[in-house]
């Protein structure tokens, strides 16, 4: 590729690499703002859908989630969620992919972005809801009664 000489010539590609760049910012935001993910429980009673930032958009219960006890219905729709928004990445790179080409760069830089806000959790929705969310100092912190600044 030669450089141009001319200064008018020179400002008129950097005004073209600035309009295209501006263009495929616009693609991207497109393609982002279309991407969402969907999940249900282990029953199908908790369907869930979540927008590309993780914001739950659709909550489904059937009649078999509102027999459910409330902590345990709590705990399934948030287990269901965490499962969603892991899901997330991956439909991030089927939207990019198409629209940045060969723009490895950009691509895993946003891709980045996605894993580190919503890391694909090891453990299925079940066991994640049956794990407690307590650690010791929460212990700790119901022993202490706090009216009378005191231990109990």
């Amino acid at each position: 590729m030669t450089t141009p000489s001319d200064p008018d010539e020179m400002l008129a590609g950097f005004r073209r690499q600035i309009e295209d760049k501006m263009r495929q910012a616009d693609r991207i935001r497109e393609a982002a703002s279309s991407v969402r993910a969907e999940e249900s429980n282990r029953d199908g009673s908790v369907r869930v859908t979540v927008e590309q930032n993780g914001n739950l958009a659709e909550l489904d219960l059937t009649d078999g989630a509102l027999r459910k006890r409330p902590d345990e219905l709590s705990s399934e729709i948030l287990s269901t969620v965490r499962s969603a928004q892991t899901q997330l990445t991956e439909r991030m790179r089927e939207a990019m992919e198409p629209v940045l080409g060969e723009d490895t760069e950009t691509l895993g830089s946003v891709l980045s972005g996605m894993r580190e806000r919503f890391p694909a959790d090891e453990a299925e929705p079940g066991e994640r809801a049956a794990a407690s969310t307590r650690g010791e100092d929460d212990e700790e912190f119901d022993e202490f009664d706090w009216m009378n600044s005191r231990r109990r």
